[in-house]
């Protein structure tokens, strides 16, 4: 087993090398050999197929835009198309939040990228008890925590985003997780 998973990702290498040199047979096999598992992954984040799908199709442009960049020593190369992928996704994530007038919608679409590809009946749980103690928070605070949680933003990029002070960004996250602490330990 592990013999096959070296073979395939020696196999990957040679064509993301190819890719880089623009050989179009290649890229096409590159597609079909990774595509069914790369929008797995793009779907479990973004949750919605035509989305998916046009997050797979960018996401092969940067494949062939960047091949040249990619290096098998700093990870496999399924890993790097993985990454390649996951940061479309979360990028469609952003933009469908900031066209989104329904805040409830964009939190669903956070909460979902906070639940990630471990989803169970106990997972389920939890994530109905999260989204009850996040719903005694106030929308901003509970916006930056969501924020902050899934994307990773900084208190200076939450503070750009949600157009308000740096420090009252710091006290929402900080005062924001010891509620939702509080709640959860309840």
């Amino acid at each position: 087993m592990a013999d096959l998973a070296q073979d395939f990702s020696s196999r990957l290498r040679q064509l993301i090398a190819k890719v880089a040199r623009r050989d179009r047979q290649a890229f096409a096999e590159l597609y079909d050999a990774t595509a069914p598992q790369l929008f797995g992954v793009a779907l479990r984040i973004i949750r919605r197929r035509d989305l998916a799908e046009e997050v797979l199709q960018e996401s092969f442009v940067v494949v062939w835009e960047r091949a040249g960049d990619y290096s098998a020593a700093r990870g496999a190369p399924l890993t790097w198309l993985t990454t390649i992928v996951r940061h479309g996704a979360i990028d469609q994530l952003r933009r469908s939040a900031s066209r989104a007038e329904d805040r409830t919608a964009s939190e669903e679409a956070l909460l979902a990228l906070v639940a990630g590809e471990a989803y169970s009946a106990d997972r389920g749980a939890e994530l109905g008890a999260l989204q009850r103690c996040l719903d005694e928070l106030e929308v901003e605070p509970r916006r930056a925590v969501l924020l902050a949680y899934a994307y990773g933003l900084t208190h200076e990029e939450l503070a750009a985003h949600l157009g308000a002070p740096i420090g009252t960004v710091k006290s929402w996250v900080r005062r924001s997780l010891a509620r939702l602490k509080r709640c959860l330990e309840g």
